[in-house]
């Protein structure tokens, strides 16, 4: 079995990126031929069967000559996805990943004529998997056959290695080993509906609060692309920076422009991970913090795994009421981590490879 997988793969590091480069590591340990199509754009090594596609617009063309046995999309472009029912024409195994609330903006958003190529195109692939049952509710509310869309989350469990842990700068490990009480965190500055969409304005207000109320927590926040962000987002970025001076925690607070880095190495070192995002999938680094049996608070931007602590979207004092609750009662929400079940879904994405192969 062949399989292709075109999507982003580190770096830079992000949800969907972290887990197609764990899920080409598991295939590959399982003595299967795996080639990587990434749509970032950054890194190309054919070596390592990984191959930049450069622009979409030149790859649309070259997927009907792709070898492979099944081609797993990754795509969040509406017009990919309405491309992947016209390749079926080709007699191409195709499976489509999706993640967060990206279709269900599409449909909403969509002419009435997007709306029919993209129904068109859902019902003649093979398979779809979704980070959680909203958008295979979503899915099936389209029209699309329930049969052939499987609720598979993003998270693999990490490979972890030393060079992990090494190449974490030793800046950030002082910083860690300082704290009484670590929050951790992690992404990118992005806008949604005009707002922070990774909730990094939140954190900082919540470690200003936290220390007002003489609790001495302190954030790790991984920020990726800080090299890549817009002129608006560096602007944000900025102010961002300049609120912590002014409000006098720059010893409370991290923020640590990861760049090629797992970020599992911070998180089993931290007493909590805080997701408050106002638009969400199903998020690899919660499930990742739930495996270390790390205490999780997220917003409810999207449907959450069961056993985090959760908080309304973009609510500061219920996310100060929360947070505050689980530092003051550490021991019971330390405990309850213990017993949290986490699916390591690349055997799950496996089966769905070889049901495909075998329709």
């Amino acid at each position: 079995m062949k399989i292709a997988i075109i999507g982003p793969y580190p770096p830079p590091y992000g949800g969907i990126s972290v887990h197609i480069k764990r899920m080409k590591l598991y295939l590959e340990n399982k003595n299967i031929d795996v080639t990587v199509y990434n749509d970032a754009k950054e890194y190309n090594n054919i070596s390592q069967k990984v191959i930049s596609i450069g622009s979409y617009k030149k790859f649309i063309f070259k997927v009907i000559f792709l070898k492979e046995d099944i081609l797993h999309f990754h795509s969040i472009d509406k017009r990919i996805r309405i491309l992947l029912g016209f390749y079926k024409i080709f007699n191409k195994k195709i499976i489509l990943s999706l993640h967060g609330e990206s279709m269900h903006d599409q449909i909403k958003t969509s002419n009435y004529l997007e709306k029919k190529l993209l129904n068109n195109s859902l019902k003649k692939i093979d398979y779809i998997t979704c980070s959680n049952n909203k958008i295979k509710e979503d899915l099936v509310f389209f029209g699309v056959n329930e049969n052939k869309i499987e609720v598979i989350p993003e998270y693999i469990k990490p490979f972890e290695t030393e060079e992990d842990f090494e190449s974490i700068p030793q800046n950030v490990w002082e910083f860690i080993n300082n704290s009484n009480f670590l929050i951790a965190a992690n992404g990118w500055i992005r806008f949604y509906n005009d707002e922070d969409l990774y909730g990094v304005d939140m954190l900082i207000d919540l470690v200003y609060e936290l220390s007002k109320r003489n609790i001495q927590a302190s954030l790790m926040f991984a920020l990726l692309g800080a090299e890549i962000q817009s002129i608006e987002e560096k602007k944000y970025y900025c102010k961002l920076k300049n609120k912590i001076k002014e409000l006098g925690i720059e010893n409370n607070i991290f923020i640590f422009e990861s760049k090629n880095k797992e970020f599992y190495p911070i998180l089993k070192k931290s007493q909590l991970f805080i997701r408050p995002t106002n638009t969400d999938g199903n998020s690899v680094s919660v499930m990742e913090a739930m495996d270390l049996k790390i205490p999780c608070i997220t917003s409810n931007a999207c449907p959450r795994p069961e056993g985090v602590v959760i908080f309304k979207t973009r609510d500061m004092d219920d996310l100060i009421k929360k947070t505050m609750e689980l530092i003051q009662n550490y021991e019971v929400y330390e405990e309850k981590a213990k017993y949290i079940k986490v699916e390591h879904n690349d055997e799950k994405l496996l089966a769905a490879y070889k049901k495909i192969i075998k329709n």
